[in-house]
């Protein structure tokens, strides 16, 4: 099982990217990058938040936390999915895996 303590001594974060699910004939973009690792039984996950594109004359907020850890031969990724909040009498739905971690000193967000 992958072990927060003996892999991450130093904080990192991710990149992330993706469209929303097609609802009331739109989808929107979504793009940012996750909070420091926050430890959780043996592993870790991120805390992520952020607006929408501007599409349909709207935008939607989003927020969650990620999947522990996922291991990939780059070190490791999480996945994450949520629901956006209700505007304009709908919401949508999104899902994707973020980038590998990235470490303070190359930190660098869209």
């Amino acid at each position: 099982m992958y072990n927060y303590y003996n892999n991450h001594h130093m904080g990192h974060i991710h990149q992330y990217q993706g469209v929303t699910t097609l609802n009331d004939g739109h989808t929107h973009r979504y793009y940012g990058c996750t909070g420091e690792p926050i430890p959780v039984q043996g592993s870790h996950v991120h805390y992520y938040n952020g607006y929408t594109t501007l599409d349909d004359g709207h935008i939607h907020r989003y927020y969650g936390s990620t999947s522990p850890a996922i291991i990939v031969s780059e070190g490791h990724i999480h996945y994450m999915e949520g629901r956006t909040t209700f505007i304009a009498e709908h919401d949508h739905e999104y899902e994707n895996n973020t980038s590998p971690q990235m470490y303070q000193q190359y930190n660098r967000c869209y």
